[in-house]
């Protein structure tokens, strides 16, 4: 059995200088374990708590004068490594070009440090010179391929120009690339290969800017997933079919009821549908019926495998990587009109303002009456409030006008509520491509929450939280969705921030802080500036084991439930009602294998929703980049959004295209950053730049390697 992390940090602490051998046969490891012994020692040491020092054996770090961390690099080849700081916090580690070796952007690697400055307040760093790369950053580099020999391989010059180094590639890892293409290599881990560290490429960019090829690069960048394997597939489609008018005697029957669905216009699925009806009274009970995706994905199945180690749906530009097979997503599951589908119901009833009063969960069958996009929801809407709709009516809106009213009076009501107790209320508009039938970019538009998205917002986030209540109420094991307080660091930021902006910010942050200033500044011209620094503020939301704190939603109970075709953690929580509902989670045994599932589960989620989030970010960006490369030379007006000493960042207000100002190209003056009224101001005629102003640019260049827009100023509006 191995030895806890604990006793081993505790032994090396006493007894430094051993080696991997030595201190397996102190702690009497097994032959069988070595291997798995050897990484809980390397797993220690990236994270910053131990350190293999070269030629001394291990130690802990305080004690070397050597670090580990992951390497960043700047424009000019600089390196800075984040410490992997273990228990002491340190500063980041200057590297010069000359002392990186071969060590590349997003690579662990192992320094020698220097003494750090004798100022306490200097903000210089130490300098550190790279020694060891402990693991190859997995992030693919573009470069070109030139071969050296029918029988050597070639060679990639990277396109970065931050690094003069080439990479050796052999030619069973060339993929066939041809002399002069442009290829993605990920770099392999071991021994340099003729003085070259060695790469493999994964992406020969024959059709360089085409939407398949800009896939095919994310996908590779991030190792997303590709097509399901064909045993799940086959698992998906022998899933047998829901017959019209079949009895289901286990479910509470509801396809007599008023139910639709309200989905996007080019949407493919619909996993969420609503009703509602007017009670005695005066109160309102809410239905939001969820597709019952756990009736078919059961624990452990090779359907639920797949799906955990998916993690999410992703969504990039033009194409959607699925969770699910399509049998699942896009027919069993998708509560389209006119078909019965199987569901799970959260009843909701509401007092005449919104107070919940009861909640139950249980199984349905539903026959969906009506699908209606945004679009139309809205004209509908709109002909309630105004008594005319801006845009065609659909032609049965009679049939829907009286619940629809109902539902938006209960929507304001739970807006209300939310807002009350202290929940964020941020309107950021969204930039949107809109795509042609090959899938490139058409043009850009913008998404804002208008009252039809607000409906089914509110709705969602209601059935959520009633499910999280439910949850602790019947003391069921639970993932849930938390989201942290934003940091103290973060939050002074946000002060100097918004002090900038001529909006004090003196309160101690908290929601209602936060929302007293979004309050205090709607309607301003600098009100999306304030929301976009705001949203900076934050910190990212993530499932846990067990209840926690949303800060954003101002509730200590939250999970994710509404989207189990598309989301690991809503399943799973779907799949913790089939269990309760069936009376298996009363069993002792049952109930701790689910607890000691979750958190596993839960952290993963986590990490997978974050891969996505960033892969969905840069397809996006660099669907945007392809689209703006034409366009460079035009003119075009904004607002400064960020400012950094390098420059600053605008935001172009009716596309919201946002690109750097650097600070080289103000060629009129040196310009200086500071750092506390976030201006940068000239150092001759005392020209500055502040936090929204409006400035005329021109788009100068649009990068795809770096994915990088920037501007050049063309003047300062008043």
């Amino acid at each position: 059995m191995l030895p806890s992390s604990e006793k081993v940090i505790r032994h090396i602490e006493q007894h430094a200088g051993r080696r991997t051998k030595e201190l397996a046969e102190e702690f009497e490891v097994a032959t069988g374990e070595f291997d798995e012994f050897v990484e809980l020692l390397m797993r220690h040491q990236k994270e910053g708590s131990l350190l293999r020092v070269p030629h001394a054996g291990w130690d802990i770090p305080e004690r070397t004068e050597y670090r580990v961390g992951v390497l960043e690099v700047a424009r000019g080849g600089q390196g800075f490594v984040r410490v992997a700081s273990g228990s002491i916090r340190e500063e980041d580690i200057f590297v010069r070009p000359d002392d990186l070796g071969h060590a590349l952007p997003g690579d662990m690697v192992m320094l020698r440090a220097g003494k750090p400055p004798r100022s306490k307040s200097s903000e210089r760093l130490r300098n550190g010179k790279v020694v060891d790369i402990l693991e190859r950053s997995r992030k693919p580099l573009r470069g070109r391929y030139t071969l050296v020999g029918s029988r050597n391989g070639g060679v990639v010059k990277l396109a970065d120009r931050r690094f003069q180094q080439e990479l050796f590639v052999s030619l069973e890892d060339s993929a066939g690339a041809k002399d002069g293409e442009r290829v993605l290599v990920r770099v392999m881990e071991g021994a340099l290969k003729q003085g070259h560290a060695r790469a493999k490429v994964v992406v020969r960019l024959l059709n360089e800017g085409s939407h398949d090829t800009d896939l095919r690069t994310i996908c590779e960048t991030f190792e997303l997933p590709g097509d399901h394997p064909d045993s799940v597939k086959r698992d998906a489609e022998a899933l047998p079919a829901i017959l019209p008018g079949a009895s289901w005697g286990d479910r509470v029957d509801l396809r007599h009821e008023l139910i639709f669905t309200i989905d996007p216009v080019d949407a493919r699925d619909f996993d969420d549908a609503v009703s509602l009806e007017r009670l005695k009274g005066g109160e309102l009970r809410l239905d939001v019926h969820i597709a019952d995706v756990s009736h078919y994905v059961k624990p452990g199945s090779a359907l639920d495998l797949e799906a955990a180690v998916r993690g999410t749906s992703i969504y990039l530009s033009g194409r959607v990587i699925p969770m699910l097979p399509e049998r699942l997503s896009n027919d069993l599951c998708s509560l389209r009109p006119a078909e019965d589908r199987l569901t799970k119901t959260v009843r909701m009833t509401f007092g005449p303002r919104g107070d919940v009063r009861a909640v139950e969960v249980f199984r349905s069958v539903i026959r969906s009456q009506r699908r209606f996009t945004y679009e139309e929801v809205l004209a509908i809407l709109e002909l309630i409030s105004s008594g005319r709709a801006g845009v065609e009516l659909p032609p049965d809106h009679a049939a829907y006008v009286d619940v629809l009213r109902l539902m938006a009076q209960l929507r304001d009501h739970l807006g209300s509520q939310r807002k009350k107790r202290g929940a964020l209320s941020l309107d950021i508009p969204k930039l949107r491509l809109t795509l042609d039938a090959e899938r490139s970019v058409a043009g850009l538009g913008r998404d804002t929450r208008d009252p039809s998205h607000s409906l089914i917002e509110e709705f969602m986030l209601a059935a959520n939280e009633a499910v999280a209540g439910y949850f602790l109420k019947h003391k069921l094991p639970l993932v849930s969705r938390v989201h942290p307080p934003p940091e103290e660091r973060r939050l002074q930021d946000f002060k100097t921030f918004s002090n900038a902006l001529g909006f004090k910010f003196a309160g101690k942050g908290t929601q209602q802080d936060f929302q007293k200033l979004i309050d205090r500044t709607a309607g301003e011209p600098l009100a999306p500036v304030i929301q976009l620094g705001l949203l900076r503020t934050m910190g990212h939301a993530e499932y846990v084991c067990g209840a926690g704190l949303h800060f954003a939603l101002a509730t200590s109970a939250y999970c994710h439930f509404t989207s189990p075709i598309r989301r690991y953690p809503d399943l799973l929580v779907h799949q913790l009602i089939d269990a309760h509902l069936d009376g298996q989670l009363s069993k002792a045994t049952v109930k701790r294998e689910w607890e000691g599932r979750l958190p596993i589960a839960a952290e993963k989620s986590s990490e997978l929703e974050r891969i996505a989030e960033e892969a969905e970010r840069e397809m996006t960006m660099l669907r945007l980049i392809r689209y703006l490369k034409p366009l460079i030379g035009q003119e075009m007006e904004g607002r400064i959004v960020s400012i950094h000493p390098f420059g600053f960042f605008v935001r172009e207000e009716e596309t919201l295209v946002e690109g750097l100002v650097h600070v080289a190209t103000l060629d009129d003056d040196y310009y200086e950053f500071d750092r506390e009224k976030l201006v940068l101001e000239g150092q001759k005629r005392r020209r500055r730049f502040a936090l929204g102003d409006r400035v005329r640019v021109e788009l100068s260049d649009a990068d795809p390697d770096q994915r990088m827009i920037s501007f050049k100023l063309k003047k300062k509006l008043g």
